[in-house]
């Protein structure tokens, strides 16, 4: 029985570097179907969704890393990773960015710095989605023009916990802590941690 298990062990390890590999090359077609600019240097483990409007631009810095799908980072809730960016939006995301079944929704502007990690089934949201009016909301078809979106920035360092929820209009702060399962609606101040829905300040000094 144990020689069986070391051969299931062997077979996943070499199943999982082939599925790196293909994962690496079909990421590859799609950034670059998608006109995304990136450094060959990424590393995926999963296939993303892309999708960017031929009038929106999306930036990738150095060493970008990525965990998309149900057998990476399999901590419950597993998602592959969403790059979703609108007409006239821009989605940058720094050198060093590690992020896990993570939704990326771009319609105004999404900056995310250097050296930031993000857990796992975290979303970004830069858009309300609907208009907060109900008869535009409720027409038919539904009137979009008046959705309000608004900026969204995660400055160096930041660290935001698994199934947190990042709302438009939110800026969070160099080396900020956000705790899990988090909604963050007020910007976030440098070096505090903050968690919570809504999300509010727990701890102003890390160190």
């Amino acid at each position: 029985m144990r020689l069986i298990r070391i051969f299931y062990k062997v077979a996943r390890l070499i199943l999982y570097k082939i599925d790196y590999f293909i994962s690496w090359i079909v990421t590859l077609i799609k950034f670059s179907l998608n006109g995304v600019k990136f450094k060959n240097d990424f590393i995926a483990r999963g296939i993303p969704v892309v999708n960017v409007n031929l009038k929106g631009k999306f930036v990738i810095g150095k060493r970008f890393e990525f965990k998309s799908g149900r057998y990476h980072n399999m901590i419950g809730r597993q998602q592959p990773c969403f790059f979703i960016v609108g007409e006239g939006a821009e989605l940058f995301v720094g050198d060093n960015v590690g992020i896990s079944a993570t939704a990326l929704i771009c319609y105004n502007k999404i900056v995310i710095g250097n050296n930031v990690k993000i857990g796992g089934n975290v979303v970004i949201y830069d858009t309300d989605f609907h208009a907060l009016d109900p008869f535009q909301r409720n027409a038919i078809p539904e009137i979009t023009g008046n959705v309000k979106t608004a900026p969204v920035f995660i400055n160096d360092g930041a660290f935001i916990g698994a199934h947190s929820t990042i709302l438009k209009g939110v800026t969070i702060g160099r080396n900020a802590i956000i705790g899990a399962c988090s909604v963050v609606v007020k910007n976030v101040p440098d070096g505090q941690i903050w968690a919570g829905n809504p999300a509010r300040l727990i701890k102003s000094e890390i160190v």
